[in-house]
């Protein structure tokens, strides 16, 4: 089969490798769709990769070709999104149902062999099956859907709670559609970026705020009867989301950090104080897991994405490229042009060169 292997740093080649063949209790998927996640980026251009050579690719969608021993025939032909994450389910952290804290875990697309390929091999209870209603690529953005989804749970989210989601990346949007499936009674989308900001508008995103300088957290209360919030999630990650959290968090407020930092962050000790003075329940969010596993996160994607509370609009898609050129995909993050929203491989598209 041809995969892109990433063999050194900055350096992919599209191989002839060979098929993988499923082992008992594992399933063969043919890659439909692969979506490249910010954490694909430093490990092709910064080598941050557990070894080489490997292929990359976690967050996917395809079709059941082959089964293992012991697998049920009747999967052969039926869609899936490939759930990653392969826990021990023996450790401490995993018998209590915490996945996610898994002392020692395997991952589809960096400690093993990803989707960035034809075919990609995974355990049987690494695949969830898409809803009638669920498309392909909506299949590839199930994981950082569900990503968005574990911060909410996390959250402690309430009906009618009211909600502001800082950063309006491809999480911060799926975040922020997601909530309404939780029955909010406000969510504001803030963001630095006007061009993100138009694009939550067209997936359906109403309230929306510049972050601008000053001024920009009374623009956000205004949405919101004129109060802070009251749910306050960053999906950005950087120094001025994580300072803009607490700035426009309420009282008793929950702050989830959804969005994993690239630099340090220093705080004042008047902007420390401020936790303690509303008495802040903070809080991270890391991947997507629950028990019984994958998790209420990876269900309630598939029931969200099949009724249409979560969708994906063209203006969240940036390119697909087929197979052939993802080493010209990654090439966009240092060359340019700017990549405004995901990035998509097609295993299936035939190679127009």
């Amino acid at each position: 089969m041809k995969a892109a292997v990433l063999t050194a740093t900055d350096t992919i080649e599209i191989s002839d490798v060979e098929r993988p063949q499923p082992q008992a209790g594992e399933v063969l998927v043919q890659v439909h769709y692969t979506g490249i996640c910010g954490s694909d980026v430093p490990r092709v251009l910064q080598g941050r990769i557990h070894f080489f050579p490997i292929i990359l690719g976690h967050e996917f969608s395809g079709t059941i070709v082959e089964v293992g021993e012991g697998v049920d025939p009747s999967y052969v032909g039926r869609r899936v999104s490939g759930i990653p994450l392969e826990p021990c389910f023996d450790c401490p952290d995993c018998r209590a149902g915490n996945y996610s804290l898994c002392s020692s875990y395997g991952f589809v697309g960096s400690r093993s062999a990803g989707s960035m390929a034809e075919y990609v091999c995974l355990p049987v209870q690494n695949i969830m099956f898409l809803g009638d209603g669920v498309s392909d690529i909506e299949g590839a953005f199930f994981e950082p859907s569900t990503v968005a989804v574990h911060g909410i749970e996390l959250s402690g989210f309430r009906e009618g709670g009211h909600a502001i989601v800082i950063g309006a990346g491809t999480v911060g949007i799926l975040l922020a559609q997601a909530l309404a499936g939780y029955g909010a009674g406000t969510v504001v989308v803030a963001n630095r970026n006007a061009k993100r900001l138009e694009t939550a508008a067209k997936a359906g995103l109403d309230c929306l705020v510049e972050v601008d300088g000053e001024g920009w957290a009374e623009r956000a209360y205004a949405a919101n009867d004129g109060k802070p919030f009251d749910f306050v999630f960053d999906t950005a990650g950087t120094p001025h989301t994580i300072l803009n959290s607490f700035e426009v968090a309420a009282n008793k407020a929950s702050v989830m950090f959804v969005g994993t930092p690239s630099a340090d962050v220093t705080f004042t000790s008047a902007q420390w104080e401020a936790i303690n003075r509303k008495e802040l329940t903070v809080r991270g969010s890391w991947m997507s897991y629950s028990a019984p596993w994958p998790g209420i996160e990876w269900t309630r994607v598939n029931e969200f994405f099949d009724e249409g509370t979560l969708q994906i609009v063209p203006e969240m898609i940036d390119t697909v490229y087929p197979l052939s050129q993802t080493a010209q995909a990654f090439d966009r993050y240092e060359n340019g042009p700017k990549v405004q929203g995901k990035l998509l491989i097609d295993s299936l598209e035939a190679d127009e060169d």
